[in-house]
């Protein structure tokens, strides 16, 4: 039997894993119900759980102000896990409510910056993060043949005000490729071309300093 986690071709090797609460998933999240996350958590083991709630991920029927109580709720309650918020036009609102209110986010919170709310379009150019944001992320079209470009229109992003952030990158729809009995896959093989192409780059390095 395999632990939560774990990959079967690696046993004894865990898997760091990431849950994406979209639909109702995500409007209970945002409700505060921790007995439905926590189960969730329980079943798959994910350290991360990444909060989708727009439109195009069909969650988009809430209000701001009972959202951010909710999340805080739920940050509470599962200190253990790190809740990513997906930051774009929609959740503008409930952002600052977290970010921006008389309360402390919690510390547990971080955001993802992804202007096209999960469709895999890559921006001309990045905004700058908000300032009281430490730990975020960046999404949106990346993948073998754009993550040099990006990374660098991301790195002039944050030049003034984040160099001492967490940073990650955050890949989807060109990390995914048809098997061939035509089945859509995520393709490691495209993720070992982007993380080859990181590190032949000296990007690694460049993040370091």
């Amino acid at each position: 039997m395999l632990a939560r986690g774990e990959d079967p071709q690696l046993p004894g090797a865990k898997l760091r894993l990431a849950a994406h609460l979209c639909g109702q998933d995500c409007l209970r999240a945002l409700a505060g119900d921790v007995g439905h996350i926590s189960g969730l958590h329980a079943l798959l083991g994910f350290g991360r759980a990444q909060l989708n709630p727009t439109k195009a991920n069909l969650a988009s029927d809430w209000q701001p102000e009972g959202a951010a109580r909710g999340l805080r709720t739920l940050a509470s309650a599962l200190p253990s896990v790190e809740f990513i918020l997906q930051v774009n036009d929609e959740t503008q609102e409930l952002f600052r409510s977290l970010f921006q209110s008389t309360e402390p986010p919690p510390p547990n919170l971080a955001v993802l910056l992804d202007a096209s709310c999960g469709l895999g379009v890559a921006p001309g150019r990045w905004s700058a993060p908000p300032k009281v944001v430490r730990r975020f992320g960046f999404a949106g079209g990346l993948g073998p043949d754009t993550v040099l470009q990006q990374l660098q229109r991301m790195a002039e992003a944050c030049e003034e005000d984040h160099r001492d952030a967490s940073v990650w990158i955050d890949m989807e729809s060109r990390i995914r490729s048809q098997s061939a009995a035509g089945a859509d896959c995520f393709d490691l093989m495209l993720i070992r071309q982007v993380a080859e192409l990181v590190l032949k780059s000296g990007w690694l390095l460049k993040s370091s300093l």
